[in-house]
C-alpha cells in the first residue's frame, strides 16, 4: 500500500493496531465507555471513567510535548537574535514542523478512539461546531463572553 494512498478510515484502523501494540487498546476502551454510556450503565464515577480518563491524560501529555516540539520549531524566544531582528516566531525547520504535526494526529486519533469517536461521528461533530464558530464570529463575541456560552459545546450531539 502506497503511503499517499491511505483513507482517514485505514488511519483510523492502523492507529487502533498501533495502540493496540503499545499496549493501550483505545477502541475497545472506547467502544465500552460509548455503549455504557448510551445503556444509561456508566456510572457517575470510577470504572469506566477511570480507565479512559487515564488513558485520555496519557495522550494529551504525549499531545502537549508534541505541541513543544512544534513550538521549537518557531524562533519564538524574544532573547534570541531573531527576535531582535524583528523575525520572531520565524519558522525555521518547516520539515520538522510537519511530521511534529503528523505526530499529534496520531495522539489526537488516539483521544477521539478513547472517547468512542469514530470517523464519521467526529465529521458530524465538525460541522455542527462549525456552525456555532461561525454563529460566535457573526455575532463579534467578545474573549470575555466565552464563558457565558460554554454550554453551546455541550449542546452539540
Amino acid at each position: 500500500m502506497e503511503e499517499t494512498s491511505l483513507t482517514l478510515d485505514e488511519i483510523w484502523r492502523l492507529q487502533a493496531e498501533l495502540n493496540r501494540r503499545a499496549g493501550f487498546d483505545t477502541e475497545a476502551i472506547g467502544l465500552e465507555l460509548a455503549s455504557l454510556e448510551s445503556s444509561g450503565q456508566l456510572p457517575p464515577e470510577g470504572g469506566q471513567r477511570v480507565v479512559a480518563g487515564r488513558a485520555l491524560k496519557n495522550y494529551i501529555d504525549a499531545m502537549s510535548s508534541e505541541c513543544h516540539e512544534l513550538l521549537n520549531c518557531l524562533s519564538w524566544k524574544h532573547w534570541y537574535k531573531e527576535a531582535r531582528e524583528g523575525r520572531q516566531h520565524e519558522l525555521q525547520d518547516i520539515q520538522n514542523a510537519r511530521v511534529e504535526v503528523v505526530d499529534m494526529l496520531f495522539f489526537w486519533i488516539s483521544m477521539c478512539q478513547l472517547l468512542g469517536m469514530d470517523m464519521t461521528t467526529v465529521l458530524d461533530l465538525y460541522a455542527k461546531k462549525l456552525k456555532i464558530n461561525h454563529r460566535r464570529q457573526d455575532e463579534d463575541r467578545t474573549q470575555a463572553q466565552h464563558s457565558l456560552h460554554e454550554d453551546e459545546n455541550r449542546q452539540v450531539v
